[in-house]
């Protein structure tokens, strides 16, 4: 497999049609779109259908569109590229893809390479008079990038023999020239090449959809078992867990009957209910109530109004240093018909 495209398993669309859909995942968009129009251009030479899918903005509503940021309901997702065609042309097409992505990349570096020795030489110098490390760094990817965007546009035919170099021009304007140097050193790239054992691996991932749908099944059975017994051992432990309380219960019942002299009536466990064990599912544990701000219950009942403070200053005025709070006696009279307490 290549670096530059993400190949998923392609699946059956149609009686003896197989699709796929491709991902390039450079970081770069600008890169994506290259190797995007590299597949491109091998589906016409392998005898396969390539179209870029429609990629919806998520953004978007009418009111945006018309009267907010202009957001677009979506455009074509150039990281992507979906593929059909016949088994063996399709696995050819994908056997193919992995190694002409390769060889224009391998092409670009040693575009770069050259730079670089252009750099290093004394032709370069008196365009290097206004330029630092920083800004070398920056034409340096520039460069890699147009030379491969020009090894990528040669790849419908061959690159254009371009003039030689202009040695009154810095290096970074001449792209075109050294991805014709480095494509004539190489001899060019042929894009019908595929290799067998390459081809027979990507006829091997190609699974029909009644296996597909039986190997989804096949999961989606193996996930309810799995429930099942996680659920039975669930069940198993709250009856383990039950049969245990009612035996501490009845051992307990057991010894303070044997110390009240009552005898062994019935055991805990005849009477306790059926065992309920209860769904699975998370419970929101409550929180203990906050004490904060809580009062006293005689602060409470003295700001009610039902108990009255009076303050021991006004105890000492009315009754003294030794306040007497003596009931008088009741006649026998009065407490005959008083009130029952």
């Amino acid at each position: 497999m290549s670096a530059y495209v993400e190949i998923p398993r392609p699946y059956e669309s149609g009686p003896d049609r197989f699709t796929v859909e491709l991902h390039f995942p450079a970081a770069s968009k600008r890169r994506a779109k290259q190797h995007h129009d590299v597949a491109w251009t091998l589906a016409d030479v392998h005898g396969v259908e390539a179209s870029t899918p429609y990629k919806v903005n998520p953004r978007w509503s009418i009111y945006e569109e018309n009267w907010g940021n202009g957001e677009r309901h979506g455009w074509l997702d150039e990281r992507r590229l979906r593929v059909d065609g016949s088994p063996r042309a399709l696995a050819r097409y994908l056997a193919a893809l992995t190694r002409v992505l390769d060889a224009v990349e391998g092409l670009a570096t040693r575009a770069v390479r050259a730079f670089g020795s252009w750099k290093r030489s004394v032709a370069a110098e008196p365009h290097l008079e206004y330029e630092d490390e920083s800004t070398m760094r920056v034409r340096s990817r520039e460069f890699r990038a147009d030379a491969l965007g020009a090894l990528v546009r040669g790849l419908a035919g061959a690159v254009s023999d371009g003039p030689a170099r202009d040695s009154s021009r810095p290096l970074w304007e001449q792209y075109g020239t050294v991805a014709a140097e480095v494509w004539a050193e190489a001899g060019g790239v042929d894009l019908a090449e595929a290799p067998e054992e390459d081809v027979a691996v990507h006829l091997a991932r190609m699974v029909p959809a009644v296996v597909v749908e039986a190997e989804r099944l096949a999961a989606v059975e193996a996930a309810r078992v799995e429930q099942e017994r996680l659920e039975a051992e669930r069940v198993e432990l709250f009856r383990r867990a039950d049969a245990a309380c009612a035996r501490e219960a009845d051992e307990a019942d057991a010894e303070r009957y044997a110390r009240d002299g009552q005898g062994s009536l019935f055991p805990l466990s005849v009477a306790r209910p059926a065992l309920v064990v209860p769904p699975p599912m998370p419970v929101k544990p409550r929180r203990a109530p906050s004490r904060r701000g809580r009062l006293r219950p005689e602060t409470r009942a003295a700001l009610s109004g039902t108990v009255r403070v009076i303050p021991a200053e006004a105890v000492e005025r009315l009754y003294g240093e030794r306040a007497s709070f003596a009931v008088p006696e009741v006649s026998a009279d009065r407490r005959r018909y008083g009130t029952a307490a």
